[in-house]
């Protein structure tokens, strides 16, 4: 996990360890991130939604970076340097949702030519 993206980006406390968050005070209950991804979110008023576990296969990778595209506030948020991951969300229009890119970073800088 990027450290900095703590300190950049407020984490709701319910979120699970891990890349994949919701930053604080910004869902509006609108559960589309849990239609995504329900094996993925949680939801608890008066916080909203949260990840409660991160991806650990393909499948559900797929439903986290659809959640992240699916919030209507742009709640999700990737912290992580996976080079597949940060391209996959960037193809979708979500490269601003990603900590690493969202500070003007370049996946080749972060990653190497070498891809991780």
């Amino acid at each position: 996990m990027n450290s900095d993206s703590q300190r950049k980006h407020g984490r709701t406390s319910l979120n699970s360890d891990g890349d994949f968050y919701v930053e604080e005070g910004t869902c509006l209950w609108c559960m589309a991130p849990e239609n995504e991804a329900p094996e993925l979110m949680g939801f608890e008023k008066p916080n909203g939604c949260f990840f409660r576990r991160q991806p650990g296969t393909s499948d559900e990778l797929d439903h986290a970076v659809d959640a992240v595209r699916a919030s209507c506030v742009e709640a999700l948020r990737y912290a992580g340097r996976d080079a597949t991951i940060l391209e996959t969300l960037q193809a979708r229009g979500c490269g601003h949702l990603c900590d690493a890119l969202s500070s003007g970073g370049d996946i080749e800088q972060l990653v190497g030519p070498e891809r991780g």
